[in-house]
């Protein structure tokens, strides 16, 4: 099996975890990483693992336009957000990448991790102006006492129990799709 692992990250959280996965796929298998502006076939590889931090309740758009050009691919789809994954916001965000994916492409597991927030984010998201009421509670809400202390928890991972945990989950489908297609 021919492994690629395509990451984009911005504030170096999906490059860790992107870095910790790939290190410990096993070395039996054919496997490269490549961050996503590097020049590279994906065609030469029979299993892709996207490596994303999640933007808007989806893959940044980097990250996005490249699985919506995936084909006949077996996936694992792997990513970090600024919230918790176990969330209503960390389903939405599964569900939104699961449906980029083409119906040629074999969805072989997915994790997502807690991931930091860029704090520019939350300073430029201060200093908006908002135009509507539902702008201003959105931002009331995003910058609550409550969601700053989330942030800053949330800014402790990626670490390397989220990697230990990533990996884990990545090798055991790998040994999946290894072990069925000697049937």
């Amino acid at each position: 099996m021919k492994i690629a692992l395509v990451y984009n990250s911005l504030t170096g959280n999906t490059k860790k975890l992107a870095e910790g996965v790939f290190e410990n796929i096993p070395e039996k298998y054919t496997k490269n990483i490549f961050e996503i502006d590097d020049d590279f076939d994906i065609e030469l590889y029979d299993i892709v693992i996207p490596t994303f931090w999640v933007d808007r309740s989806a893959p940044n758009t980097k990250m996005k336009d490249f699985i919506l050009k995936l084909r006949n691919k077996k996936v694992f789809l792997l990513a970090t957000m600024g919230f918790f994954p176990d969330s209503e916001h960390g389903r939405d965000c599964i569900e939104n990448s699961l449906k980029l994916l083409d119906s040629s492409c074999e969805l072989i597991g997915y994790f997502i991790c807690n991931g930091k927030v860029n704090t520019k984010l939350l300073e430029k998201m201060g200093k908006i102006k908002t135009n509507s009421p539902s702008e201003e509670a959105f931002k009331a809400h995003m910058l609550d006492s409550k969601n700053l202390i989330k942030y800053r928890i949330l800014g402790e991972h990626t670490n390397d129990l989220d990697v230990e945990y990533a990996s884990a989950r990545v090798n055991e489908r790998l040994l999946i799709e290894e072990e069925i297609s000697l049937l």
